[in-house]
């Protein structure tokens, strides 16, 4: 299973492409398109489309995160919005360690505050964010503390511990579940009506990865671990969004390549390893974690997904799901490919349609969530290495042109904030990492 701490669980990193395992069974998820046909499609027009220019500029609100001078240590992870203000999940360097974080954004300005959790694992990505009713809940992976008498060397099971952050700041662990330990470090947590959840990837056995999950709540802590993708999927790299009083759980599944030829290194994806399919499945469960249907495919099993991201279309956890998927095709170079765009309504899921891009470059597409019910924005790197920002209408479809916005080329935009403002991640800039721009809408 590959490591998400490449993916940087919608972070800062590149996302690469699964080790291969058995195949999984096409007749569990329903089909629907052909990727190859949308990235061609897409292609065709990409040379003529147009490219704004920069919509967005820095303006002076700008915070600061204490790193102990190793900025290049520093990951910002998502964001979510909290009683009108703004929490960021963060991993810094603290002394001779590294430290899982939020930075707490107040409502009515002045200077940010960075409340840590603890020590975390040094490959570790940023903590998940959910919002409460009277506290925000934070999942990171713990520094494992190695027992009396277990030998140098053994892998211990790992900790993913889930933190309260009440209003004053004030940390409280809640729960910790226990994971068998492996190269992934994909999870989420989500948060619905009166109760939460927490997925999380595993190996099983020699040839499968499966996706696990657990479902807490202020009277109970954590539940017991659950599998949620089938026995004959090959599944990583989850997701999960509040669905009503339960959840819909997204991940990627994964099938070798029986059609392709190794000719020469640049067909393999890693040395040794024949290419892999991959596309994305979707289950919903209710509010204790059981299943509520089948497994639903969101995109072809011919494609080869290697990123997404997911978001509500507005306020509520029954608002439309916008899922977009990264789908490189046939290439193999780490560029190019397509966006392919999912639309979930109610119990149907929509053919996925693909955006008209100029090219792909390094990374996977990323939501700008809006707050207010703000309509969303899509950004994802082009063939040029330059940040493009994609502002999309009610329904998810793009409203004009993607923007080259050059002065975000190092940066990740976080959150669309009230006034026409963003909330941007610039982890490389020494005098502050979290900037507000300004964009023309």
């Amino acid at each position: 299973m590959t490591s998400p701490a490449l993916r940087a669980c919608g972070g800062l990193v590149l996302a690469v492409v699964g080790a291969c395992r058995s195949a999984p069974n096409p007749d569990s998820a329903s089909s629907t398109m052909d990727a190859g046909g949308a990235a061609q499609d897409a292609s065709q027009v990409a040379d003529a489309l147009a490219v704004a220019p920069a919509r967005c500029h820095a303006e002076q609100e700008a915070y600061s995160i204490d790193d102990s001078g190793a900025l290049d240590e520093l990951a910002i992870g998502d964001a979510i919005t909290h009683h009108d203000a703004q929490a960021v999940g963060v991993v810094r360097r603290v002394g001779s360690g590294r430290i899982a974080g939020v930075v707490m954004i107040p409502a009515e300005g002045g200077a940010a505050q960075v409340v840590d959790l603890g020590p975390t694992l040094g490959d570790a990505p940023p903590p998940r964010l959910v919002s409460r009713a009277g506290d925000i809940v934070a999942a990171a992976y713990a520094m494992p503390r190695l027992g009396a008498g277990v030998p140098a060397g053994i892998r211990t099971p790992r900790d993913l511990t889930l933190y309260a952050i009440s209003p004053d700041a004030a940390v409280s662990p809640l729960a910790s579940i226990k994971q068998a330990r492996d190269d992934s470090l994909a999870f989420d947590i989500a948060w619905a009506e009166s109760r939460g959840i927490a997925v999380w990837d595993e190996v099983a056995g020699a040839s499968r990865g499966v996706i696990r999950g657990a479902v807490f709540s202020s009277e109970r802590p954590i539940g017991p671990s659950l599998d949620i993708s089938p026995p004959d999927s090959d599944a990583e790299w989850p997701r999960a969004v509040a669905s009503g009083g339960g959840f819909l759980v997204v991940w990627v599944a994964r099938s070798a390549d029986a059609s392709s030829t190794v000719a020469d290194a640049s067909d393999l994806e890693a040395t040794g390893e024949a290419r892999a399919h991959g596309w994305l499945e979707m289950i919903a469960l209710d509010e204790h974690g059981s299943t509520r249907g089948p497994v639903k495919r969101l995109t072809p099993a011919s494609g080869h997904v290697t990123g997404y991201d997911l978001q509500r279309l507005g306020p509520g956890p029954r608002a439309p799901l916008l899922v977009v998927a990264r789908d490189d095709g046939e290439v193999v170079d780490g560029s190019g490919g397509a966006l392919l765009r999912v639309r979930i309504v109610g119990d149907s899921v929509e053919p996925p349609v693909a955006f008209v891009t100029d090219g792909l470059g390094r990374g996977e597409p990323t939501f700008v969530g809006g707050v207010d019910g703000r309509p969303l924005s899509l950004t994802w790197v082009a063939a040029s290495e330059h940040l493009r920002l994609l502002a999309l209408d009610a329904e998810g479809a793009p409203r004009g042109v993607p923007s080259a916005e050059v002065a975000m080329d190092d940066a990740r935009p976080l959150l669309l904030l009230s006034g026409a403002r963003m909330l941007v991640a610039t982890p490389s800039d020494g005098a502050a990492q979290l900037r507000v721009f300004a964009c023309v809408q």
